[in-house]
């Protein structure tokens, strides 16, 4: 995605942060999606007329056009047990209706077939589906969710001089009323520490995201990397969100890279209901390997919305 859109994505969601930190301050976390959705669009000419939680297997959320009138319905998959990705998902369309509305009001998708109803219809993860247009959408309604819901100079006063700890992410996890992985992933993306997170399944990860300090010394995760035996998250240790829980660290040659090996600090959690591991790791900082300062990190979360001419 280009710094243009990722900038047009972050700054609406700033802006419209700090509107609701003038009229709630401290007391805005976490946001009330629905209500300053409805809110904001009953400023335009064509307002979000319905927002509903929906049980279909295989959806995340929709943005669609009235057939009939100018107004805007949101439909967002119902999650009891996890409330965090329903707010996640209904900001995630929220920021497609202020980002991304023009485009279905002047036809649709370009990719649309004659008939074929306008809609954003946002579907779990598949590179082999997805075109350009679509990813980019995708990636800049997922940066606008992340900024209103997370705002990054709140995260970070949460975040103070503290470790990463089981605790303090309860804390941002219950302050702003997201997922785990939300949470983290946000972390990963502003922190200015050599740090990545691995998410897996049976032994494997399914996606990672490393940070730009972590990435630029050669640390990526790649699909499919297989978890080592001697790390938490292959024991099978870490368990649920505990308050107790902190970084053990771990001596080289548990964790191996594309540039070698060295120590590491690791905090897992397992969601034994799911079968998924979700692991933190934390190495220090040096100034070894180098990157150019201006390229972007490439990992396995990135092969799914990046262009496939990216790959």
């Amino acid at each position: 995605m280009t710094g243009r859109t990722t900038k047009s994505a972050t700054r609406a969601a700033t802006d419209l942060s700090r509107v609701i930190a003038s009229v709630l301050g401290e007391a805005r976390f976490p946001i009330d999606v629905e209500a300053w959705a409805v809110e904001v669009s009953r400023q335009q000419p064509d307002p979000i007329e319905t927002i509903q939680k929906v049980a279909i297997d295989g959806f995340d959320g929709m943005l669609r056009p009235h057939p009939k009138r100018r107004a805007w319905q949101i439909l967002y998959a119902e999650q009891p047990r996890y409330p965090g990705r329903e707010r996640f998902t209904l900001a995630h369309e929220f920021g497609h209706y202020l980002l991304h509305r023009q485009d279905l009001q002047s036809g649709g998708r370009a990719d649309a077939a004659p008939g074929e109803e306008a809609e954003y219809r946002c579907l779990p993860l598949h590179n082999d589906r997805w075109k350009e247009q679509e990813a980019r959408r995708e990636e800049e309604a997922d940066t606008f969710a992340c900024h209103l819901l997370m705002p990054f100079d709140d995260y970070r006063a949460q975040l103070g001089d503290a470790e990463i700890s089981g605790a303090l992410l309860a804390h941002i996890t219950d302050r702003y009323g997201v997922s785990l992985t939300a949470a983290v992933r946000r972390w990963i993306e502003f922190t200015d520490k050599r740090a990545a997170m691995v998410v897996a399944r049976d032994g494997f990860a399914l996606w990672g995201r490393a940070s730009k300090a972590a990435y630029r010394s050669g640390i990526f995760i790649n699909s499919g990397l297989e978890i080592p035996e001697k790390s938490l998250a292959g024991m099978g240790k870490g368990g649920s969100l505990a308050t107790t829980s902190r970084p053990t660290s771990l001596p080289s040659g548990v964790w191996t890279f594309a540039r070698g090996s060295e120590p590491v600090k690791e905090l897992t959690f397992i969601a034994e209901r799911l079968g998924v591991s979700l692991t933190i790791l934390q190495f220090e900082q040096y100034s070894g390997y180098r990157l150019e300062e201006d390229e972007e990190p490439w990992d396995s979360y990135d092969q799914f919305v990046r262009p496939s001419e990216d790959r």
